[in-house]
């Protein structure tokens, strides 16, 4: 169980999202995501966080380069 509640709260982190902005970005009661600590974490919701944090990456490393 700790060790899916770890990974949630970092790919969490890493996408700058808390669990009831993940709840609201699938439509689901935060209880469902509070479940994930126990049950293991969707594909679908750990590649969309995955690709959420490669999002904000990529936007400052645009950023940090003007734009190029």
């Amino acid at each position: 169980m700790q060790a899916c509640k770890q990974q949630l709260d970092a790919l969490l982190f890493d996408a700058h999202m808390t669990r009831a902005d993940l709840a609201r970005a699938f439509g689901v009661a935060p209880e469902s995501i509070s479940r994930w600590n126990t049950r293991g974490i969707p594909q679908y919701a750990a590649a969309y966080l995955k690709l959420k944090a490669e999002n904000i990456s990529l936007r400052k490393q645009l950023g940090a380069d003007g734009g190029i």
